[in-house]
């Protein structure tokens, strides 16, 4: 990605990060600390980026645990120095008719998918306010675009 934008000498965190975002931010120069609830997923990742030549870490706790969350944070900033970016990037779905959704599922999926990137925001903010860059990215499902075919019709 060079041209596009450089983050060499950043940290990033990036939830959700058994696929390839890491990929990217790795590509632009950062030190990317993969994090998801799967070390041996988190561990291909981490080697799939190091093949590349370039800098990642893994910390796996889910981020709907804010103790593993807030300890994570702090354990990064020790070793770093530094915290430049968070990537909210954890989610999870349940596919059910609606009917079928029961109050625990619509907790589970606003825990992940809201409350956790909120706190984690949180955490990571207080360390970044002493640092003159500081970026708190979150993202979202682009599959309202596309829907499930299969699926969707079959919800209601």
């Amino acid at each position: 990605m060079p041209g596009y934008f450089d983050l060499n000498g950043r940290v990033a965190l990036v939830t959700g990060a058994s696929r390839g975002l890491g990929l990217a931010m790795a590509e632009a120069g950062a030190t990317v600390i993969l994090n998801g609830r799967h070390a041996d997923t988190l561990k291909t990742a981490k080697d799939r980026i190091r093949d590349h030549g370039f800098i990642a870490e893994t910390s796996a706790f889910d981020v709907t645990d804010r103790r593993a969350a807030d300890a994570a944070i702090r354990s990064i900033v020790a070793r770093h120095n530094r915290l430049d970016i968070l990537i909210a990037n954890a989610g999870v779905t349940h596919r059910a008719q609606l009917a079928d959704w029961t109050s625990e599922a619509w907790d589970t999926v606003l825990e992940a998918n809201i409350k956790a990137g909120f706190f984690l925001a949180q955490a990571a903010a207080a360390p970044m306010r002493s640092q003159g860059h500081r970026r708190i990215i979150f993202t979202t499902s682009a599959r309202h675009h596309s829907g499930i075919q299969t699926k969707s019709n079959n919800l209601i």
